[in-house]
Protein backbone atom coordinates (compact mmCIF):
# COMPACT_ATOMS: atom_id res chain seq x y z
CA UNK A 1 0.00 0.00 0.00
CA UNK A 2 1.65 3.22 -1.16
CA UNK A 3 2.25 5.58 1.73
CA UNK A 4 1.95 9.31 1.39
CA UNK A 5 5.67 9.75 1.52
CA UNK A 6 5.56 7.27 -1.27
CA UNK A 7 2.96 9.45 -3.04
CA UNK A 8 5.40 12.91 -2.68
CA UNK A 9 8.39 10.94 -3.75
CA UNK A 10 6.88 9.45 -7.04
CA UNK A 11 5.56 13.23 -7.62
CA UNK A 12 9.04 14.01 -7.00
CA UNK A 13 10.33 12.14 -9.80
CA UNK A 14 7.91 12.27 -12.13
CA UNK A 15 8.09 16.42 -11.90
CA UNK A 16 11.94 16.02 -12.96
CA UNK A 17 11.34 12.87 -14.96
CA UNK A 18 12.93 10.26 -13.61
CA UNK A 19 12.47 6.47 -13.24
CA UNK A 20 12.55 4.68 -9.89
CA UNK A 21 16.26 3.43 -10.57
CA UNK A 22 16.95 7.16 -11.04
CA UNK A 23 15.79 8.12 -8.17
CA UNK A 24 17.31 5.00 -6.23
CA UNK A 25 20.87 5.90 -8.01
CA UNK A 26 20.78 9.55 -7.13
CA UNK A 27 19.97 8.37 -3.64
CA UNK A 28 22.79 5.57 -3.39
CA UNK A 29 19.90 2.62 -2.41
CA UNK A 30 18.73 0.08 -4.53
CA UNK A 31 15.10 0.38 -6.38
CA UNK A 32 14.06 -2.29 -4.35
CA UNK A 33 14.96 -0.59 -1.21
CA UNK A 34 12.91 3.11 -2.63
CA UNK A 35 10.09 0.75 -4.09
CA UNK A 36 9.41 -0.91 -0.96
CA UNK A 37 9.50 2.74 1.19
CA UNK A 38 6.94 4.14 -1.53
CA UNK A 39 4.96 0.86 -0.53
CA UNK A 40 4.96 0.67 3.31
CA UNK A 41 6.98 -2.30 3.13
CA UNK A 42 9.94 -0.66 4.63
CA UNK A 43 10.65 2.37 6.99
CA UNK A 44 12.18 5.53 6.06
CA UNK A 45 15.45 6.49 7.82
CA UNK A 46 17.05 9.61 8.99
CA UNK A 47 19.72 8.75 6.36
CA UNK A 48 17.65 8.32 3.79
CA UNK A 49 15.82 11.35 4.39
CA UNK A 50 19.10 13.08 4.87
CA UNK A 51 20.25 12.24 1.03
CA UNK A 52 16.74 13.05 -0.24
CA UNK A 53 17.04 16.67 0.87
CA UNK A 54 20.86 16.65 -0.21
CA UNK A 55 20.23 15.56 -3.54
CA UNK A 56 17.91 16.84 -4.69
CA UNK A 57 17.21 20.63 -4.46
CA UNK A 58 13.37 21.29 -3.34
CA UNK A 59 11.42 23.97 -3.03
CA UNK A 60 10.18 25.16 0.23
CA UNK A 61 6.58 23.90 -0.59
CA UNK A 62 7.89 20.74 -1.25
CA UNK A 63 10.33 20.17 1.69
CA UNK A 64 6.94 21.08 3.88
CA UNK A 65 5.21 17.98 2.00
CA UNK A 66 8.13 16.05 2.40
CA UNK A 67 8.77 16.23 5.52
CA UNK A 68 4.94 16.18 6.87
CA UNK A 69 4.43 12.84 4.66
CA UNK A 70 7.50 11.27 6.12
CA UNK A 71 6.22 11.97 9.52
CA UNK A 72 2.71 11.14 8.67
CA UNK A 73 4.40 7.60 7.53
CA UNK A 74 6.49 7.01 10.45
CA UNK A 75 3.98 7.43 12.89
CA UNK A 76 1.26 4.83 11.14
CA UNK A 77 0.75 1.58 10.86
CA UNK A 78 -0.31 -0.37 8.17
CA UNK A 79 -1.96 -3.33 8.60
CA UNK A 80 -2.81 -5.71 5.17
CA UNK A 81 -5.79 -7.58 5.69
CA UNK A 82 -6.06 -8.98 1.81
CA UNK A 83 -4.57 -12.39 2.66
CA UNK A 84 -6.06 -13.20 6.38
CA UNK A 85 -8.90 -15.40 7.43
CA UNK A 86 -12.09 -13.46 7.52
CA UNK A 87 -12.41 -13.55 11.28
CA UNK A 88 -8.81 -11.75 11.35
CA UNK A 89 -9.86 -9.17 9.30
CA UNK A 90 -13.24 -8.41 11.16
CA UNK A 91 -10.98 -8.08 14.49
CA UNK A 92 -8.87 -5.63 12.56
CA UNK A 93 -11.33 -3.93 11.53
CA UNK A 94 -13.22 -3.63 15.03
CA UNK A 95 -10.02 -3.21 16.60
CA UNK A 96 -9.07 -0.10 14.60
CA UNK A 97 -12.03 1.26 15.20
CA UNK A 98 -12.27 1.10 18.46
CA UNK A 99 -8.63 1.69 19.50
CA UNK A 100 -9.09 5.68 20.13
CA UNK A 101 -11.67 4.43 22.96
CA UNK A 102 -9.58 1.59 24.64
CA UNK A 103 -9.24 1.93 28.31
CA UNK A 104 -5.80 2.00 29.82
CA UNK A 105 -7.23 -1.71 31.47
CA UNK A 106 -8.26 -2.68 28.13
CA UNK A 107 -4.71 -2.08 26.42
CA UNK A 108 -3.63 -3.86 29.48
CA UNK A 109 -5.37 -6.71 28.90
CA UNK A 110 -4.45 -6.64 25.16
CA UNK A 111 -1.00 -6.40 26.05
CA UNK A 112 -0.84 -9.51 28.48
CA UNK A 113 -2.72 -11.66 25.28
CA UNK A 114 -0.12 -10.61 22.77
CA UNK A 115 3.11 -10.88 25.60
CA UNK A 116 1.79 -13.89 25.95
CA UNK A 117 1.39 -15.18 22.49
CA UNK A 118 5.01 -13.89 21.79
CA UNK A 119 6.74 -16.23 24.69
CA UNK A 120 4.73 -19.37 23.27
CA UNK A 121 6.37 -18.47 19.61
Amino acid sequence: MITLLGKELRILRLNRGEFLKDMADKLHITPAYLSAIENGKREPTKKFMDSLFTEYDLTEQETERVEKAYFETVNSVNIDISLQTQEKRDLSLVFARRFDSLSEDEVESIRKILDKKKENV
